[in-house]
């Protein structure tokens, strides 16, 4: 008698039984990516499973499918036979909550064997009003590059220096005033810079604040990238720019400017200036600073 070997078990099913998970949300129109894939084979059962109730699912070929059933939150798929592994299909789900997105798009991949026999699919809803909050925001944002870039561009045609000062009115008949008062200024003990020496001025529509500063803490160069300037009562002033010629190291001195719309209705003071480098670290603060 001869005993033949039995062939070999095979190292892994055609297909992976554990759930796949998919996570589906708003997308901007700049970033949005690809639909989600979804495996499916012929004769094999795909079970979607959604974490919203599906109001309604529009299957593109759907007469390629022996069954489609929704059930709430459940949609089951069975292609037939006769679908090819060259054909992608679309299906489109409504969701039933009303909430954003209202909508989710998967391309269906045949393949001969590795169907997803059973998908998670997680959706990041945003309700209408967090929606319409978020556009609000956009849309004020929006008005203020407006603004800005019609304000540089109305620059662009205008003199320099003093005429361009006076033709835009940002200088009257009284000129630049300026305050210096150094043993007024409250420091604060972390600064990262040892002031030595703060101006003051004021225009017609514009105030700045000149600092000059040495003995910088810490090894690595510091530059000015942003600063408030909030009065003890009052709105804070809307700054305009920072400026700062190179960035400050440990042996060197060095002098930063911001400067912030002056209004008729501004806080007479006094303001604290807080000035900080990149990553809103390593500040510079400044109490008690008063305009002239």
């Amino acid at each position: 008698m001869s005993q033949t070997a039995a062939p070999p078990l095979p190292t892994a099913t055609p297909w992976a039984p554990a759930a796949r998970r998919l996570t589906v949300g708003l997308q901007a129109s700049r970033s949005a990516s690809p639909p989600p894939e979804v495996r499916i084979s012929p004769g094999m059962g795909t079970l979607l499973l959604f974490d919203t109730p599906v109001a309604r699912a529009e299957l593109a070929g759907e007469e390629r499918f022996t069954r489609v059933r929704l059930a709430g939150d459940t949609l089951t798929l069975m292609p037939s036979t006769s679908v090819e592994d060259s054909e992608e299909l679309r299906l489109t789900v409504h969701f039933a909550d009303g909430a954003a997105p209202a909508s989710a798009t998967f391309r269906l991949v045949p393949h001969p064997t590795l169907a997803d026999r059973q998908v998670e699919v997680h959706r990041q809803a945003r309700s209408a009003d967090s929606l319409h909050a978020e556009l609000l925001e956009k849309e004020e944002e929006l008005r203020r590059l407006r603004s800005e870039l019609a304000r540089m561009e109305a620059a662009q045609n205008l003199p320099d220096g003093l005429t361009g000062m006076l033709a835009t009115r940002q200088l009257d008949e009284n000129g630049v005033r300026a305050r210096w008062r150094r043993e007024q200024l409250v420091l604060h003990p972390r600064n990262a810079l040892n002031v030595v020496n703060a101006t003051t001025y004021r225009a017609a529509a514009q105030v700045a604040v000149a600092v000059d500063c040495e003995r910088l803490r810490g090894g690595e160069p510091w530059e000015a990238r942003g600063a408030t300037l909030v009065p003890r009562e009052g709105a804070a002033l809307r700054v305009l720019r920072v400026w700062q010629a190179a960035p400050t190291t440990p042996d060197m001195s060095s002098q930063f400017i911001v400067e912030a719309e002056a209004t008729d209705t501004m806080s007479p003071g006094p303001y604290t200036l807080t000035v900080w480098a990149e990553g809103d670290k390593r500040s510079v603060i400044l109490g008690n600073v008063m305009f002239p």
